[in-house]
C-alpha cells in the first residue's frame, strides 16, 4: 500500500520537503531529522518483529519434572539392536529388479518371513540430527535447536540411551555425541572414526559402514576374551546401536540412482547379515534379541534433504527377534493407497507403516526399560508379539508417560495465567485424566486387556494433542499484537509519506493531531497499554510481551490522532488510483499463490517488465525500459522450467550462461550510451584522434569546420 503513495519519487522528494518546510516555520535543522528517526523506527520495528519469529514458533516443547514409568513383567527381549541406516530411501530399499531379484536379499527374506516391516514416515525437517533425536527420545525436533543448527539441543532431553542399563554405539562423530552429552555416567559409550572420514567427495563413502561392521565384530572378539565385558552385554536392557553414514554420504555425492548408492545398500545389507550371525552365534541362539532396522530420512533424486517430499520423508522400518510379529500375510486388500506395495512385490505381506516417534516406545517395551520422558509416541501394538497382558500394560505406561507430560504443562499454563484469562482443553479438564488413568488400571487389575489398549491409545492421542494446545497457548495474542504492529507500521509509514511528498497541508486540516503533544487519544491508549503491562506482569511473560504491545500501542495512537489526513487523501482518490492500488494487491496474491503454483512467478515477472511501458519512465529512458523488460522476461523463464529431476539437465545450464551474458552485454551497451552521451562532441573527437595510430595534427577546429564532421559525430554516436 505505501508503494502507492510514493509513486511520485518519495526519496527525490523527501528531503526538498522536510527542509522546506523546516525554514518555513524557522526550524533549524537538528542533528537527527524526522526521517532518520522514522528510519530508525523501521529498523527497529522489523528487528523486533524478526525476532519475534522465534518466540511464537521456535519455543521447546519439552518440559521437565516428569516420573519415569515402566513396566513391570519380564519383557519379550533382553537386549536390542537397533540399526540406522542414515539417508536411505525406501523405495531403494524394498524395490526389486525386472527378475524378481532384490539389492537387500537378507532384509527382504526378513520382510517375507521373520519380522514385521512398513513405511516409517518422518516430519520436516528431514536432516539427520531430527530424525535421530524422533527415533531415539521419541518426539519430533526441538525447533529452538535451529538456532544452534540442528547441531545440539538448547534443552536437555530423554533417550532410550539414557534409560537403558547400557548402550553401546558405534558411528558418527555427528551423531553420536548427541545422546552420549547428558546421559547417566558410563551408560553410554561410543565409538567413532574421525571427521575427516566424512568425504563427500570421496569415491566410495561405504567404508563408514564397513568401519562400524568392523568395530562391531572387534567389540564381540573382545567380549570373548573379557569375561567382565562379557556380562556387562549379558545384562538385560542392553542396546547397541549402529548409525550407518555411507549411503547418505553416498546419496549426497553420487545421487540415489547411482551405481555407489545402490552398492552401498547392498554393503548393508551383506554387514547386517554378518552382524546378526555373529550376534545370534555370542550369545548361544538364546531367542533374547530383538532387532530394529531403520533410516533418519530419505532424500531426493538430486542428492538433497530436509523438506517434506515422500521421497524425503518415506523411511524403511524392518523389525524381527524377540517379542517381533512375525510376518503375516494379507488377506485383503490393503488399505494403504499409495501403490508402494504392489510396486515392490510385497502386497501379500502385512504392511504396518507407522510415525518416526513410535519407534521410541517401541524399542523401550521390547526389552522392558522406561520410555523416555519426552516421548509424544504411540507403540505400534501391531508390532509386538507378546501376551495380551504385556502388551496392555505398555500401552498404559505409555499412556502414563504421554499424560504425566501434560499435566506439567497444564500446571504451568494454570500457575502464569490469571483465572479470568485461564481456558483448560477442553477434553481433559480437571482431573479427568486421573479419573481415566485410574479406571484404566481398574480395568487392567479385572483382566480386560483389549479394553485397556483401545482406552489407552485414545488417551495417549488426547494427551497430545492437550500438550499442543498449552504449547500454543501464547500463540493467538501475539499474534494479534504482531499483526497489529504490522499493520500499523503500514499506515503510519503512509501517514508519514503524505505529510511528506503530498500536497496534503496538514497544518489546514483540523483535528490531525500534528501539533499535539499529548491528546486524549494519547491517554486511552496509555492506560490500556498499563493494564496490559499489569496483566503481562501477574503471569509473569517474557520481558518481549511488554514491547509486543508497546509496538502497536504507539503506531495506533499516532494513526487515530492523525486518522484526518488518511481520511482527506482517500476522499480525492480517482478511478485511476483505485485501480493502481488493485493491481498491487494483486501482485501480493500472486506471490502468495506462488508458494503453491510456481508459474505465477513467471506471470508477476511479466507483469513486472511491461510495467514501466505504462509510466513516463519510457519517455525518459527507453533503453533501461527495454532492459528491464527483456530482463523480467528471461528471469521468468526458469520458474516456468521443470523442477529438479532426476538428472543433470546441463542444457539449463548453459541457457543460464547465455542469458546471463546477453543481459550483460545490454547492461555494458546501455553503460557505455549514457556515458556518451555525456561528453560533448569536440571531448570524444578529441579522445578519437589521440589514440589514432599515426597521429593526426589536424585541429579540432578545422575538422568541426570541414563537411566531415558530420560522419564523424554518426561515427562516435553509432
Amino acid at each position: 500500500a505505501p508503494c502507492f503513495f510514493l509513486r511520485e519519487g518519495f526519496f527525490d522528494k523527501l528531503t526538498e520537503i522536510v527542509s522546506s518546510e523546516l525554514q518555513t516555520y524557522n526550524i533549524s535543522m537538528p542533528l537527527f531529522s524526522e526521517i532518520h528517526w522514522f528510519a530508525f523506527i523501521g529498523i527497529l520495528v522489523h528487528a523486533i518483529y524478526l525476532g519475534s519469529i522465534f518466540e511464537v514458533y521456535f519455543t521447546s516443547p519439552i518440559v521437565s519434572g516428569m516420573t519415569a514409568q515402566s513396566v513391570r513383567q519380564q519383557p519379550p527381549a533382553k537386549r536390542l539392536i537397533f540399526i540406522v541406516s542414515d539417508g536411505l530411501r525406501a523405495d531403494k530399499l524394498y524395490e526389486v529388479s525386472k527378475a524378481n531379484v532384490s539389492r537387500a536379499p537378507y532384509l527382504r527374506k526378513i520382510v517375507e518371513n521373520h519380522g514385521s516391516w512398513g513405511v516409517l514416515h518422518t516430519r520436516v525437517p528431514t536432516e539427520s540430527r531430527p530424525g535421530h533425536v524422533a527415533l531415539l527420545a521419541g518426539f519430533y525436533e526441538d525447533v529452538s535447536a535451529v538456532t544452534k543448527g540442528w547441531k545440539e539441543n538448547p534443552v536437555q532431553f530423554d533417550s532410550i540411551f539414557n534409560r537403558s542399563y547400557h548402550t553401546w554405539s558405534w558411528g558418527s562423530p555427528d551423531i553420536l555425541p548427541m545422546f552420549s552429552k547428558g546421559a547417566s555416567p558410563h551408560r553410554v559409550s561410543t565409538y567413532m572414526y574421525p571427521s575427516e572420514f566424512e568425504d563427500f567427495a570421496s569415491g566410495d563413502a561405504s567404508k563408514l559402514d564397513t568401519w562400524v561392521f568392523d568395530g562391531v565384530k572387534e567389540f564381540f572378539m573382545e567380549a570373548k576374551r573379557n569375561t567382565s565385558l562379557s556380562k556387562e552385554i549379558k545384562k538385560s536392557g542392553t542396546i547397541l546401536f549402529m548409525h550407518l553414514l555411507g549411503v547418505d554420504t553416498n546419496g549426497h555425492a553420487h545421487k540415489p540412482y547411482s551405481k555407489e548408492y545402490l552398492d552401498n545398500i547392498v554393503s548393508v545389507d551383506k554387514g547386517v547379515e554378518r552382524t546378526v550371525e555373529m550376534i545370534e552365534d555370542f550369545f548361544e541362539f538364546d531367542q533374547k534379541t530383538a532387532y530394529i532396522f531403520t533410516s533418519d530420512h530419505g532424500m531426493t533424486d538430486w542428492g538433497s534433504h530436509g523438506a517434506g517430499l515422500n521421497q524425503e520423508t518415506d523411511c524403511p522400518i524392518i523389525a524381527w527377534g524377540a517379542g517381533i510379529s512375525k510376518a503375516i500375510f494379507a488377506t485383503s486388500k490393503e488399505y494403504y493407497d499409495d501403490g508402494y506395495s504392489e510396486k515392490w512385490h510385497l502386497s501379500h505381506i502385512r504392511r504396518l507403516d507407522i510415525m518416526q516417534a513410535d519407534v521410541t516406545p517401541l524399542a523401550a517395551s521390547l526389552i522392558g526399560i522406561p520410555i523416555p520422558v519426552n516421548s509424544v509416541g504411540i507403540l505400534p501394538i501391531s508390532y509386538l508379539n507378546t501376551s495380551h497382558s504385556y502388551l496392555a500394560e505398555c500401552m498404559l505406561v505409555n499412556a502414563k508417560e504421554i499424560i504425566a507430560q501434560f499435566k506439567i504443562k497444564m500446571e504451568q499454563r494454570s500457575t502464569n495465567t490469571l483465572s479470568i484469562f485461564y481456558r483448560q482443553f477442553r477434553q481433559l479438564k480437571g482431573d479427568t485424566a486421573d479419573n481415566w488413568i485410574y479406571n484404566l488400571t481398574r480395568l487392567y487389575d479385572e483382566g480386560r486387556y483389549a479394553d485397556v489398549v483401545s482406552s489407552s491409545r485414545t488417551l495417549a492421542y488426547l494427551g497430545i494433542e492437550g500438550l499442543h494446545y498449552y504449547h500454543n497457548y501464547d500463540r493467538p495474542f501475539l499474534s494479534i499484537m504482531i499483526a497489529g504492529g504490522f499493520i500499523g507500521w503500514i499506515l503510519y509509514v503512509i501517514l508519514f509519506t503524505l505529510k511528506s511528498c503530498t500536497n496534503v497541508d496538514v497544518f489546514k486540516i483540523k483535528g490531525t493531531g500534528v501539533m499535539e503533544k499529548f491528546s486524549k487519544i494519547d491517554f486511552a491508549f496509555l492506560v490500556i497499554s498499563l493494564i496490559v503491562f499489569v496483566v503481562i506482569f501477574v503471569q509473569r511473560s517474557p520481558a518481549t510481551h511488554y514491547i509486543y504491545v508497546m509496538i502497536p500501542s504507539f503506531f495506533w495512537s499516532q494513526i487515530l490522532k492523525q486518522r484526518r489526513i488518511l481520511f482527506e487523501r482517500i476522499r480525492n482518490m480517482g478511478p485511476g488510483d483505485i485501480l493502481y492500488i488493485l493491481v498491487l494487491f494483486l501482485c501480493i496474491e500472486l506471490l502468495v499463490i506462488s508458494f503453491f503454483y510456481r508459474i505465477c512467478l513467471t506471470i508477476a515477472l511479466a507483469f513486472l517488465g511491461i510495467w514501466p511501458l505504462t509510466t513516463n519512465l519510457i519517455g525518459r529512458d527507453k533503453f533501461l525500459c527495454g532492459y528491464w523488460l527483456i530482463a523480467c522476461f528471461l528471469v521468468g523463464l526458469f520458474p516456468s522450467l521443470p523442477v529438479v529431476g532426476r538428472t543433470a539437465n546441463y542444457i539449463y545450464v548453459y541457457e543460464a550462461f547465455f542469458c546471463l551474458c546477453f543481459c550483460n552485454l545490454i547492461a555494458a551497451w546501455i553503460a557505455v550510451e549514457q556515458k556518451l552521451s555525456t561528453f560533448p562532441t569536440e571531448s570524444l573527437l578529441e579522445i578519437y584522434f589521440e589514440n589514432r595510430k599515426p597521429r593526426t595534427r589536424t585541429s579540432l577546429e578545422d575538422i568541426g569546420r570541414s563537411s566531415n564532421i558530420k560522419i564523424i559525430k554518426i561515427y562516435f554516436k553509432f
